[in-house]
């Protein structure tokens, strides 16, 4: 799977195959927003969740590895 054929799922498949197939890496706060960090095979997914409403926002996904940045304290 790539990470366009993952982000072209619908949302719940997206989520069902994080929960089976991924593995949870890290998570961060930032402003009103839970960022959460899986790695599924061999690319990255981010999702951003809004902490007050319980709402998925946004899913990534992504390979570069540069977008790991503001993950790297919470890998260590």
């Amino acid at each position: 799977m790539q990470p366009a054929d993952f982000t072209s799922l619908p949302a719940q498949q997206q989520l069902d195959t994080l929960y089976f197939a991924g593995d949870i890496l890290a998570n961060r706060y930032e402003g009103d927003n839970i960022f959460l960090l899986y790695n599924l095979r061999d690319f990255y997914v981010e999702l951003r969740y809004d902490a007050y409403n319980s709402q998925l926002h946004q899913v990534t996904a992504f390979r570069n590895t540069d977008k790991l940045e503001p993950y790297l304290p919470y890998l260590a």
